[in-house]
């Protein structure tokens, strides 16, 4: 069917991964095709079964391939999808922060999305969606279409506020309000907190769409230079001076986009610097579920008090479930109720009553512990891949979903990104993620999609002639 390169520094598993793809994409495996047995793909390749049943589970994770019990693997039927063309024609793709996040939302199959934010779409919440929505319908079916409570549901905000204990954050249900997301979390508190003309710091680099909302309310972004793995705290005290903030977005767990985490010791520093200063610290732990072992949070520290903490399941149930939250003093969480009745009156019961069924059940619990091991495994293959094309990163070991990952000097990484979109290629250059959006050499890497063979030979071919 095809060979293998066993000098080639792509393992084999996405080797066979990245040949069954091309076939499929050349059409020469039509929808509904029978694949190999396991063993017999192993035969022909000179692999180990264990490695076939690796990549075959690869491939159903990307919508490739399924599995029909008791007959093996099929080719699965191609499904509508955003054309390339319709990528393109954007102004500029990924150029800018609007243009990468809309490529981001567009789902088309045809491109490597190595530069995503986003979990590949068969990683998401398999919790059994029709049995989960066939138990919602049939204990809540009167209330489901009724307002929800524009705080949010009652037993929703019970069930946060119980984890929030669990890890150490002092919460009861009167200091949650539930959001569309994190995303609407922080343009409310943005209406809240800030007015025209106000310094904010940011994180550089930080959370690139978080930039163009607090832009949008006409405040000044006081970048903080990101270390290794936190904030840069006689830069950020520096900034307390010249600038008198009235807050600062941070992400302590897990951070966008290098994947590193702050450690106690800082975190005790920052909530220092905040309380001489006077400004509010907006945490987001919109990662956070992912880090594994014991860690520590500015909210853990503070109880609430300079902390306003944004969480959400979006980013790891699903882009569609929009559901996330505030954690805060009392007296905030009533202005925010205010405000998020005066923009959307209130949330939605079917979203939240799914979202509790899925906690309450134990679902997400073992989705993340899923995660978890997946990005784990993936993220040393996409390093050394990566690696071995001419990416080089820091020694700091981060977790999670995102590497951040240097270009040579002498590449121009304009350049680089447009002609990988040339290839069907997304990739997210470090200059979004920079609040005065200066020139950087790093990239951005979705650990999901960043050992693909296409990916690497092109980043070599392009490194190397540079």
């Amino acid at each position: 069917m095809f060979e293998l390169s066993r000098e080639s520094s792509v393992p084999l598993v996405e080797q066979i991964c990245e040949r069954m793809s091309q076939l499929v994409r050349e059409g020469q495996l039509d929808a509904g095709t029978r694949l190999p047995s396991i063993r017999r793909l192993a035969k022909q390749v000179g692999a180990s079964p264990f490695t076939v049943v690796d990549a075959y589970e690869r491939l159903v994770a990307r919508g490739l391939i399924e599995s029909r019990a008791g007959r093996g693997f099929f080719v699965t039927a191609r499904r509508l999808s955003t054309p390339l063309t319709r990528v393109e024609a954007l102004p500029d793709p990924a150029s800018d922060a609007m243009g990468l996040a809309r490529t981001t939302l567009s789902q088309c199959a045809d491109l490597i999305p190595a530069g995503s934010g986003f979990l590949p779409e068969n990683w998401l919440l398999e919790a059994s969606l029709e049995t989960q929505l066939k138990r919602l319908a049939k204990n809540r079916r009167a209330q489901l279409w009724l307002p929800c409570p524009p705080e949010g549901m009652g037993e929703l905000r019970e069930q946060i506020a119980a984890r929030l204990v669990q890890g150490g954050i002092a919460a009861s249900p009167a200091n949650i309000v539930t959001t569309y997301g994190a995303s609407q979390a922080f343009d409310l508190l943005a209406r809240i907190l800030l007015s025209p003309g106000d310094a904010v710091l940011v994180e550089d680099p930080g959370y690139f769409v978080l930039f163009e909302q607090l832009r949008a309310h006409h405040v000044r972004l006081i970048p903080v230079p990101r270390g290794a793995s936190e904030p840069d705290l006689d830069a950020l005290e520096a900034a307390c001076r010249a600038h008198r903030p009235r807050a600062f977005f941070m992400q302590t767990l897990l951070h966008n986009p290098t994947g590193t985490s702050a450690d106690p010791a800082h975190c005790h520093r920052i909530l220092s610097l905040a309380e001489k200063y006077g400004f509010a610290i907006v945490e987001d732990d919109v990662y956070g579920d992912l880090h594994e072992g014991p860690a520590v949070r500015l909210a853990q520290i503070d109880g609430l008090r300079h902390v306003i903490y944004v969480g959400s399941f979006t980013k790891l149930i699903g882009p569609s479930l929009r559901v996330g939250y505030v954690a805060a003093d009392p007296a905030l969480v009533a202005q925010l109720v205010e405000r998020k009745v005066l923009s959307v009156l209130s949330g939605s019961a079917v979203l939240e009553g799914f979202l509790t069924l899925v906690l309450d059940g134990g679902h997400y619990k073992r989705h993340v512990e899923r995660l978890r091991g997946r990005l784990q495994r993936l993220r040393g293959e996409a390093r050394a891949a990566l690696e071995s094309a001419g990416i080089t990163f820091d020694d700091i070991r981060g977790e999670g979903l995102f590497l951040w990952g240097r270009v040579p000097d002498q590449v121009p990484v304009e350049d680089l990104v447009r002609r990988a979109r040339e290839h069907s290629i997304l990739l997210a250059r470090g200059a979004l993620f920079s609040p005065d959006r200066a020139a950087s050499p790093w990239l951005r890497f979705n650990v999901c999609h960043s050992n693909r063979l296409p990916l690497i030979e092109f980043l070599r071919d392009s490194l190397l002639a540079a």
